[in-house]
């Protein structure tokens, strides 16, 4: 019996050695992945926590953070029906733009708004259709927040709910949707790269469809959201600043063209900006634009009927597919760097991009999703998202997401 014991703690230590040796090398090679970087675009990052809710960190240190990780305007949403602090902030503090706005929080769910040109002295309505014209009559962009989270998801999918925008990821709901056995992962493999959070990420479909069916409706906008707080609290004195402002900021972001450098929030507002997993790679080049004739269209534009659509990603050593949509539904695509449709019908267009052999990134996890453009589109209102104007009712092309 002896001999035996001494055998089976034998074996369990050659097996407790090989687990060993097999996590620190796999940990090994995710700390050797870096991203590639390009100096091609601004970043923004949106969906951010300060310390005037619940975020760990001021304004000022915040925006020295984003520097640090690259980023050049910073869109606040702290807590609050307004939160009247952050809604009145506006500052440009070592060359990143920091913009306030706030998270209300409805009975229907959470909304946020920034960019506000004053903070008023009242709440937010309690119906969702007026709260976002609340919002634009302060001069501030609604987006929807939250939209399939299984803790603060939206509920009012009435076809009078115009948002300006919608969170099509929010970093924060890809960690509650991934399993106990990924978070496991996530756990033990952070300590060698904060990018193995990369394997967790997931567009959920239900926000998708949501935001195609907003499309038809009207002018929206797709968001990333960083749901950044800085870290966490253990207790209400003890903070623990993981993962940091930069590392949440290193993940997801929108890419930007430099010709807004002096005002990039009006990108944000316009809808010409991308969204992208830039913890897998930042694109040397993205262009999706409609041409008509000597007229070029970018991203969130109009673009008259039987409009070119063209379709251009470089990104070095990265294999994509790129996959060109129309309404909601895949037309064409291209495992190439180009994707071109001449004379496009109508109908609202946008573009996904897939990295083929990323390391960390799934290849059915879209790294760059663009913003639409408007194919020959008759409207009956040219309402841009942050204005306060009323748009006609047209019928969601999903209707049983949008039973309450």
């Amino acid at each position: 019996m002896q001999i035996k014991a001494k055998a089976i703690k034998k074996y369990a230590a050659m097996i407790a050695a090989i687990i060993l040796i097999a996590y620190v090398t796999t940990g090994l090679r995710y700390a050797s992945y870096s991203p590639q970087r390009s100096a091609t675009y601004l970043w923004c990052v949106y969906h951010v926590h300060s310390n005037m809710s619940d975020g760990l960190q001021s304004p000022e240190e915040i925006a020295l953070q984003a520097r640090a990780a690259g980023v050049s305007l910073v869109l606040l949403t702290d807590h609050g029906r307004p939160n009247v602090a952050s809604s009145n902030f506006r500052k440009t503090i070592a060359g990143v733009t920091v913009v306030g706005g706030s998270e209300a929080t409805l009975p229907e769910g959470h909304f946020t708004f920034f960019g506000g040109r004053h903070a008023p002295g009242f709440r937010v309505s309690s119906f969702p259709p007026e709260a976002m014209e609340d919002a634009r009559s302060w001069g501030a962009f609604p987006v929807l927040a939250y939209p399939d989270d299984f803790r603060f998801g939206w509920h009012y999918w009435n076809a009078d709910l115009r948002p300006g925008g919608i969170e099509i990821l929010n970093l924060f709901t890809s960690l509650r949707r991934t399993s106990l056995a990924s978070r496991f992962l996530l756990a033990i493999y952070y300590p060698f790269s904060r990018y193995y959070f990369l394997k967790t990420l997931s567009f959920p479909s239900e926000s998708m469809i949501h935001w195609d069916n907003f499309l038809q409706r009207d002018r929206t906008w797709a968001f990333v959201a960083s749901d950044a707080h800085g870290g966490f609290h253990i207790t209400k004195f003890l903070p623990i600043k993981v993962p940091s402002y930069a590392d949440t900021f290193s993940f997801v972001a929108m890419g930007i063209d430099r010709r807004y450098s002096r005002d990039p929030e009006l990108a944000i507002r316009s809808g010409n900006f991308f969204n992208c997993i830039r913890g897998a790679a930042e694109p040397e080049k993205f262009e999706f634009s409609a041409q008509s004739g000597s007229q070029s269209f970018a991203t969130g534009s109009d673009a008259p009927a039987k409009s070119d659509l063209h379709v251009e990603v470089k990104s070095e050593n990265q294999a994509m597919r790129l996959v060109l949509k129309k309404d909601g539904a895949e037309i064409s695509e291209s495992v190439a760097d180009h994707l071109d449709l001449l004379s496009a019908p109508a109908g609202v267009y946008r573009v996904e991009a897939h990295l083929l052999r990323h390391p960390l990134l799934p290849p059915d996890v879209p790294w760059i999703i663009s913003n639409p453009i408007f194919v020959g589109m008759a409207r009956d209102s040219q309402r841009s998202p942050g204005n306060s104007q009323t748009a006609r009712s047209v019928l969601p092309k999903h209707p049983e997401l949008y039973k309450r």
